[in-house]
């Protein structure tokens, strides 16, 4: 291979490693496998020296992906052509589902040197930033929307009232009423709070009568509604109470 010719570098890039294969532009060469390097300047450095050595004009080339952009700029602000390809636009064999680190390699060294190669945009670093920070606010209004969402159920979950804008804009905050988080001078109704279920407290069992035990033992009986109900004046004219279906309920 002479000086000037020209060499088709394929990478198949990772987070920890660097597949490479590559492919002389003569025609009928054939394409070399060069085997796994790490990512780190230290490791891309000696590969580069020694392809220059063979080649006087060398072409990168990867699928894009998130770990490709910091390459990209390392092999071009050192001067050399690096081309970024869509994985979606690669061209296939049907039936080829076989899909290794060696071979796609090799296939991105073989279309390079055919031109048959889909290139992407590879965006600068203001748009890189750009494109974060807009990520950035979509993240965060998406997480305050789930952050109201979630206050909203806690407050309905525990019965607690509260005041303001029903969907928790930004102006004015909601106050839950009776929760101690209300601002000074504030004025709310601790009243509308009450708890869910309130039990009276129940009667020693030596001070009861006969008759108190029975209307409350009846109470709990399907179909008696109260102890001076429809029931309890069934039970004493001799007849047993009905239910709602209109059959006698059974003790």
């Amino acid at each position: 291979m002479s000086q000037s010719s020209t060499l088709f570098i394929g990478m198949e890039v990772h987070k920890d490693s660097l597949a490479i294969a590559e492919v002389a532009q003569a025609h009928g060469a054939e394409v070399i496998y060069l085997g796994t390097i790490g990512t780190r300047q230290g490791d891309i450095d000696p590969l580069v020296r020694k392809r220059q050595s063979k080649a006087t004009h060398l072409i990168f080339v990867y699928e894009a992906g998130p770990c490709g952009y910091w390459l990209y700029r390392y092999l071009t602000n050192k001067g050399y052509a690096c081309w970024g390809v869509a994985p979606s636009l690669l061209p296939k064999n049907p039936g080829d589902r076989v899909k290794t680190d060696r071979r796609d390699a090799m296939h991105l060294a073989r279309l390079a040197r055919s031109g048959d190669r889909p290139t992407v945009y590879v965006p600068q670093v203001e748009d890189e930033a750009i494109r974060d920070l807009t990520r950035a606010r979509e993240d965060t209004i998406s997480d305050r929307k789930d952050a109201k969402f979630r206050l909203k159920a806690f407050l309905l979950r525990h019965d607690i009232p509260y005041s303001g804008r029903a969907n928790l804009g930004a102006s004015p905050p909601p106050v839950a009423l009776g929760s101690g988080l209300a601002p000074p001078g504030s004025t709310h109704r601790l009243s509308r709070i009450y708890p869910r279920r309130q039990r009276t407290p129940r009667t020693p069992p030596a001070s009861r009568t006969g008759t108190a035990r029975a209307r409350e033992s009846l109470a709990f009986i399907p179909g008696g509604r109260s102890p001076a109900g429809p029931a309890w004046g069934a039970m004493s004219r001799g007849r047993a109470p009905r239910g709602g279906n209109g059959r006698p309920d059974t003790f």
